[in-house]
């Protein structure tokens, strides 16, 4: 076979095999025909660098260092005999495998050390062990002290939260299934943060597979790229509104023209008709994304690291969500002032809510 003709299929087969970015097309697309319908210059399209501005910070920034509480363990091992579960738990956290726990699974550990600790707490108080009772419950408190940093921990050193929560290359699909385990794992996981220390942390066998389903979700990170990506489109259409009706309005008169109802056609057949339903998936997954990260960054003794890039993210203004929100408001607006001054808008006479058949 011709080597050049070999290259060819082998670059076509690559090409197939890419998943197609129809988040990001459908974009360029509504971009490119709002222009055409305006007769004015084509719109900047979406640059990908522009996502840096989201980039997680370097993990060793997010960590909290915990000093490592030290006590009489062999004292405590031989004394404890009337406690057994406590003794097992402090076995295995000296055991080779207890020194090698991962900071979610050490989240679980704590929380399942204080249960036995306030379990043994209690059965020496009817036994009348004040002493050892004494070094236990010192014990209990300066735990439940770490509590909150030990969270964070948990989760900055996570692979499976750095994942969800670092930016994708592609925006999320336009028939993207529900997310509904990932973004109850987040709910959840500041919910647990947030009821510290009044309320343990789980076992592993509850916290695993909140920190799983992160995992295996692709779509925390795309939803960051198609929200700066619409943000994006979304201002750059309302700038090619806004402009074109200063410079050379569509009906300058307040009757509708032809290059008015050119742009009705692209408001119902290309906004209403195909972006809108995208932007209301976008939408309805980033409310629930949003209000879950603002709920961890307001846990106690959370990073600065932490803090400034949840707050990048999903801070009631001036992030990522409120950036977001802002632009689709000003879209609807611009297109709002431009049908109104054709008396071409919902509730006008001119109003067709079905698009032409004339592709634009």
């Amino acid at each position: 076979m011709n080597a050049r003709l070999l290259l060819l299929i082998t670059t076509l087969c690559l090409y197939a095999c890419t998943p197609a970015d129809d988040g990001l097309a459908l974009q360029t697309d509504y971009l490119k025909r709002l222009s055409n319908a305006l007769d004015v210059e084509q719109a900047a399209p979406f640059n990908p660098s522009e996502l840096t501005r989201y980039r997680l910070p370097a993990r060793r920034e997010r960590l909290i260092e915990i000093p490592e509480l030290r006590i009489s363990l062999l004292e405590l091992l031989v004394e404890v005999r009337r406690c057994p579960a406590l003794q097992q738990q402090i076995s295995l956290r000296n055991s080779s495998l207890g020194k090698q726990l991962t900071p979610s699974s050490r989240l679980a550990y704590e929380g399942d050390l204080l249960r036995t600790l306030d379990s043994c707490i209690e059965h020496l108080r009817e036994q009348k062990q004040q002493q050892l009772r004494g070094t236990l419950e010192q014990l209990a408190q300066d735990k439940r002290a770490q509590l909150h940093a030990v969270f964070w921990n948990a989760l900055n050193a996570s692979p499976e939260v750095e994942r969800y929560l670092r930016f994708a290359k592609l925006a999320l699909p336009m028939d993207a299934m529900e997310d509904d385990a990932a973004l109850d794992a987040l709910a959840q996981l500041a919910n647990i943060g947030n009821s510290l220390p009044a309320s343990l942390p789980p076992s592993a066998e509850q916290l695993d597979p909140l920190f799983f389903a992160l995992h295996a979700s692709d779509q925390g990170g795309q939803l960051i790229t198609s929200l700066a990506s619409l943000t994006h489109t979304l201002n750059q259409g309302s700038a090619l509104l806004e402009s074109r009706q200063q410079a050379r309005p569509l009906c300058p008169i307040g009757k509708a023209t032809e290059r008015g109802r050119i742009a009705q056609n692209i408001f119902v057949k290309y906004y209403a008709g195909r972006l809108q339903p995208y932007l209301a998936q976008v939408d309805q997954r980033g409310q629930r994304w949003s209000n879950s990260l603002q709920r961890l960054s307001r846990v106690e003794q959370i990073p600065p690291a932490s803090q400034h890039y949840l707050a990048r993210l999903s801070a009631q203004d001036a992030s990522l969500w409120a950036d977001f929100q802002q632009a689709t408001k000003r879209h609807v607006r611009s297109w709002q002032r431009l049908l109104n001054s054709c008396g071409l808008a919902p509730g006008q006479s001119g109003w067709h809510g079905n698009a032409a058949n004339t592709d634009q």
